[in-house]
């Protein structure tokens, strides 16, 4: 704890400060922030390469729910959900929303990709662009979790801070 130098003592917190703990909102940003970049790198790659709308559709509408859960994350670390619980009400929705949608387009891209005796294998299959729409809803349901955690979990705060 102490490190002896020369006559004087000084304390080793002082020249090593300690790392900010590892914990899992660390964790569950970093994972939002990669599904953002993979997301994004999806959308460009299935509109600029494969010239494919609906795999590069729902990849970028993944990325942008995984950058809606960085966002949810930061400002759960920052505690400024304390006075905007309507933001996270918003979130909620469109959760609740974009889930329903993806749905459906995954049966859907299902539906079509099996009547058209697609492959697997190619780039341009509506099975990929089932595979997004699944990761989409994975998303989406994801953010509905922590935006409805969040929620509670401040509306009780509020509640109690009225008294």
């Amino acid at each position: 704890r102490f490190l002896f130098t020369g006559g004087g003592v000084r304390q080793l917190h002082l020249l090593f400060p300690a790392p900010m703990p590892f914990n899992r909102l660390w964790l569950r940003g970093g994972y939002a922030a990669s599904g953002m970049v993979f997301g994004l790198s999806a959308f460009l790659c299935w509109t600029i390469a494969f010239q494919q709308p609906a795999t590069a559709a729902f990849g970028g509408l993944s990325g942008v729910l995984a950058l809606w859960c960085l966002i949810t994350h930061i400002m759960y670390a920052q505690d400024y959900w304390r006075t905007w619980l309507r933001g996270l009400r918003f979130f909620l929705g469109a959760a609740v929303m974009f889930g329903l949608i993806a749905l459906a387009a995954l049966v859907a891209f299902l539906a079509l990709a099996v009547s058209r005796h697609q492959s697997i294998t190619d780039p341009t299959s509506y099975y990929l662009s089932a595979v997004w729409s699944l990761i989409t809803l994975k998303w989406a349901a994801i953010l509905g979790r922590y935006a409805h955690r969040y929620r509670t979990e401040f509306a009780d705060i509020s509640i109690l801070s009225d008294f």
